[in-house]
């Protein structure tokens, strides 16, 4: 239902991405391997719902 937050207390926004083809591809290829939009796949990573574990983090 627009306007109705669906499983987080706060609604979505729309904001853009510029990725390339590939990185797309392969964005839907994960996102169509756990049965979930795009969209959602991003959100779980951006709410530390899913870890990536490839990542070095560098600090000073």
């Amino acid at each position: 239902m627009r306007g109705q937050p669906e499983v987080y207390d706060e609604l979505k926004k729309i904001v853009s991405v510029s990725i390339t083809p590939t990185a797309q591809a392969g964005l839907d290829q994960l996102s169509e391997q756990l049965n979930i939009s795009r969209s959602e796949l991003i959100e779980r990573i951006g709410r530390g719902l899913f870890t990536i574990t490839d990542l070095k983090i560098e600090t000073d």
